[in-house]
């Protein structure tokens, strides 16, 4: 029996038309509404000014993407990240092995005296001893 490889990982969103998802679809819808109430609520000149700002931050939703994840999630993160608490610990690491201090004798030094000369074994001794029939 043949195998084929089965696609992992697929995140697509539903398409509505052929390059607009539904989540960007309502981001422009939702920008469009707020507009249209402004449009009636608000003087001429401050409407065209908000309309700007609001539709400019609408397609930087529905469309930017930082690193293949949507700007809202990016903007989302940074808050909780600024605004939860933070918890600084630090634990001292145990050494596996723990060292024990040795206490070393101390180096005296060798005082200034009468040169020693090497002195002959005992087995030499007793064969001079032995030899010379001294004893």
């Amino acid at each position: 029996m043949e195998r084929y490889p089965i696609p992992q990982f697929i995140e697509q969103e539903g398409k509505i038309a052929v390059f607009i998802s539904f989540r960007q679809f309502f981001y422009l819808l939702f920008a469009g509404a707020i507009c249209f109430m402004l449009y009636w609520s608000v003087p001429r000149w401050l409407f065209f000014i908000l309309a700007f700002f609001i539709f400019a931050s609408a397609i930087g939703l529905a469309f930017a993407t930082y690193n293949g994840i949507p700007i809202l999630n990016v903007l989302l993160g940074a808050f909780g990240f600024f605004t939860k608490g933070r918890s600084y610990t630090w634990k001292k690491k145990e050494s596996p092995y723990p060292f024990k201090t040795i206490k070393r004798t101390e180096i005296k030094k060798i005082k200034e005296g009468p040169v020693l000369s090497a002195q002959q074994s005992r087995l030499r001794k007793m064969h001079t001893e032995v030899e010379l029939h001294t004893k």
